[in-house]
């Protein structure tokens, strides 16, 4: 059966090479109605999903030098290693800045790479032009791809999806011997490497070749197998690597404290639930969060995931190659995203099957070629069906884009869904917090601490509400049941030394500043405001030590220079503190603070002209350099 219907489908695709009218121009309309679907994700802002971390906030985007550039490919993000994306971060905010629109609009071009080499991988799957242009169409517009390409840190995907399917569209186009298969061959690991920098979920790569070995009968030989050992050990040490990495974040502890056999049932739901979602992605939220007990449905997945591998053993057995080559395409794709081991905050993900479901679009693609060769005369119904459900897909994807648009819109519609979770109140109530609406943020975080496992976090945040508006018996007192729930979160022990500074508790206060900064080594504030107690507490060298930290982590920080430099006028170290105040007003030419402390170290120094110019500064500044 398979045989028969590749040799229709060879004669029938147009053209023997690739760059023809009539392979480009179906081509081109695919990656057109993309964009255009896609187009209105690129006026989004940065979203509290991740955004921060990942870049706005993360420190090692504080300019481009050589010794960022280290610390991002040396540094996991909240215990994923993906140093590529958070790179290309680097060099965009180096050359455009913090805007939004630059992020999303590559995320966009990414994707139509990625579309590219979809169109060209179901051409060597033996697809005619039209059936493989609605297979790349199915993997440019479906809803499901929104997550991967409207959410900036999901620059992971579209990254890694663009080096994973370059690097599959190679391995399908090496010659089987003679020297250009070397050079095909050498593309190949090249650009598996690069995808593996992008995502950990490019280690299936060796499995998607076995299955593409499989549906274009290769000789199942020794040299099959030699050929994938450099693929299967670079996967396997990224994937060590990856567990490593979450293991120590803490990311693979159970906070469901479901049991094995829960866990392999969420891992079955999740399975079926992709599958469904591939037909008809209903509910796509940018968050599913764990219940406290597992669905009742979920009980009766195995059933689907039976069905599922009976029907490949039976296409198998039939040598039905489309049928299971998509299966094990699939299942080899998404098994490792299957949340079976380490619970995170949600038991899927939309993000998950953006190359999986690759593997399932061929399939739609190979029926509707079957079909419409076995039936030429409904080929206009067949069209007709086609177009109406992928105008519903695109319809659909188009709004999906706007739950994007920031922290309100993000977290409003997964609350639309689950009400009675903890974290899009938090992440909606940091939102509002952000914008100074702290009513609705107080809110939210009481809604969150109400409905919530998680509590600590959300105490956390309502005593820093309370904070800033002075209410500092309060805030103590959310942060005191912070803590009474066992956190193991730096920032909420700092937060309490704040508040207890603010009250000149100052012992008990430097006691929380200790061990907020000894759970989180690379917390800026912790330094910044332990520095600010050692100085009131008249331990100047201490402050200068937290002041080094705070400048190890946030080099261009002009107002910690010009700190470390009053402190070290007041200890008569005027020409360690000069070189400070220079680099601190070359950042911030219009601080009045900063040339009257650097016209005390010149006068102190001896330097009586230049000590007048920067009284002058000072002045015209707003700032008296005598006081």
């Amino acid at each position: 059966m398979a045989k028969k219907k590749n040799t229709a489908k060879t004669k029938s695709r147009p053209g023997s090479g690739f760059w023809n009218q009539a392979n480009l121009l179906p081509l081109i309309g695919v990656l057109v109605v993309t964009f255009i679907v896609f187009a209105n994700s690129i006026g989004n802002d940065f979203v509290n999903w991740d955004d921060q971390v990942n870049l706005t906030e993360n420190p090692h985007m504080n300019g481009f030098t050589w010794e960022n550039i280290k610390k991002i490919f040396s540094t996991p993000v909240i215990g994923n290693y993906n140093p590529l994306p958070i790179f290309t971060f680097a060099i965009e905010k180096a050359i455009f800045g913090l805007k939004p629109g630059v992020f999303h609009f590559n995320n966009l071009l990414l994707h139509l790479v990625c579309v590219f080499f979809a169109y060209r991988i179901l051409l060597e799957l033996k697809l005619c032009v039209v059936p493989a242009a609605l297979g790349a169409l199915l993997f440019g517009i479906h809803p499901m791809r929104v997550e991967s390409v409207a959410w900036v840190t999901e620059r992971k995907d579209v990254l890694f999806g663009a080096f994973y399917l370059a690097a599959l569209f190679s391995y399908m186009r090496m010659p089987e011997t003679g020297e250009v298969r070397k050079k095909w061959y050498a593309a190949t690991v090249a650009l598996f490497v690069f995808s593996l920098f992008a995502k950990i979920q490019a280690v299936a790569l060796p499995l998607s070749m076995l299955a593409v070995d499989y549906y274009r009968r290769r000789p199942l030989k020794f040299n099959l197998v030699v050929e994938k050992i450099p693929f299967f050990l670079l996967s396997l040490a990224v994937g060590l690597l990856g567990i490593y990495f979450l293991g120590k974040e803490g990311s693979l502890e159970d906070e469901t404290k479901y049991t094995l056999v829960e866990r392999l049932l969420t891992g079955a739901y999740t399975y079926c639930v992709y599958l469904v979602k591939w037909i008809f992605p209903y509910q796509m939220s940018p968050l599913y969060p764990y219940s406290a007990e597992l669905p009742t449905i979920a009980y009766f997945s195995p059933i689907g995931l039976l069905a599922v591998l009976g029907l490949a053993f039976w296409a198998f057995k039939k040598d039905w190659r489309a049928v299971f080559f998509a299966f094990a395409f699939f299942t080899f794709n998404v098994m490792f995203v299957l949340q079976v081991i380490g619970a995170g905050q949600g038991y899927l993900a939309d993000r998950f099957t953006y190359i999986p479901y690759l593997g399932l679009f061929f399939l739609t693609a190979f029926f509707y070629q079957l079909y419409i060769e076995k039936n030429p005369a409904r080929k206009m119904l067949a069209n007709g069906v086609a177009g109406a459900y992928l105008l519903l897909f695109a319809f659909m994807t188009f709004q999906q884009n706007k739950v994007w648009k920031n922290g309100e819109s993000l977290w409003t519609h997964v609350l639309k869904y689950y009400p009675n979770a903890d974290t899009p109140y938090q992440n909606r109530g940091k939102y509002y917090q952000s914008i100074k609406k702290d009513e609705l943020a107080f809110a939210d975080f009481t809604a969150a601490i109400r409905v919530g496992r998680r509590k600590s976090i959300s105490y956390n945040s309502r005593g820093k509400l309370y904070f800033d508006k002075g209410e500092v018996d309060k805030a103590l007192a959310d942060f005191d049941n912070a803590i009474k729930e066992g956190t193991k979160i730096g920032e909420i022990y700092i937060n309490r030394g704040s508040a207890l500074a603010s009250k000149g508790n100052y012992p008990p206060a430097l006691e929380d500043f200790n061990k907020g900064i000894e759970l989180d080594p690379d917390n800026k504030q912790g330094y910044l405001m332990r520095s600010l107690l050692h100085f009131q507490m008249q331990n100047y060298e201490a402050a200068l030590k937290d002041h080094d930290k705070v400048l190890e982590l946030e080099p261009d920080n002009s107002d910690v220079m010009y700190e470390s430099g009053y402190t070290l006028n007041l200890l008569g170290r005027p020409a360690e503190a000069l070189p400070l105040l220079d680099k601190a007003i070359r950042i911030n030419p219009r601080q009045g603070l900063y040339y009257s402390a650097r016209a005390k170290a010149h006068r102190a120094l001896g330097n009586a002209a230049q000590a007048q110019k920067d009284a002058e500064a000072a002045r015209s500044l707003g700032v008296d350099p005598d006081k």
